[in-house]
């Protein structure tokens, strides 16, 4: 497995894997996850396997803490020290072979390099205890947009400096 930039030639994978990973539940338009990738492009990419085919993706973003992103509405560049963990979604084939724990390691190694203090994430479909295994925890300081509906749960992370 390989990890690399988002480009343009990823796009319809990164649509597909949202689909069967989300269903109509969470799905975005790709307009709008486009909005979120060019604000940051240093912290999205994709996992491609040896076809070098879309197998899973990562999506995060500056936001303002005190405003995480409804779902489903474009993202403005804003200069914030808070990175919002958008999206990661793994192809149902590609499951069980780690590729989440790349993803977001990688992810956090880049962000050794950059000068966020802070992360957060909403958690849907019960992945909480997903999320926790990687040091997010449920922060009720947060608010969750009323677009993620009433179970999902907003997390964060202290990054270290």
């Amino acid at each position: 497995m390989k990890l690399s930039p988002i480009t343009s030639s990823h796009w319809y994978q990164i649509e597909r894997i949202q689909q069967l990973a989300y269903g109509d539940d969470y799905c975005e338009s790709m307009a709008v996850l486009k909005t979120k990738i060019a604000i940051s492009p240093q912290t999205c990419f994709v996992c491609l396997d040896d076809e070098h085919q879309v197998v899973g993706y990562l999506i995060s973003h500056p936001c303002d803490k005190k405003s995480l992103p409804q779902l489903n509405q474009a993202t403005q560049d804003i200069n914030s020290t808070h990175l919002h963990l958008h999206d990661l979604a793994i192809t149902p084939a590609s499951q069980g072979q780690g590729l989440p724990s790349l993803l977001i390691n990688h992810l956090f190694v880049t962000l050794k390099t950059m000068d966020y203090q802070s992360t957060s994430l909403i958690s849907v479909q019960n992945s909480a205890p997903f999320w926790q295994k990687f040091d997010f925890i449920t922060d009720n300081s947060l608010k969750v947009p009323i677009s993620y509906g009433s179970n999902a749960i907003a997390m964060s992370r202290l990054l270290s400096i």
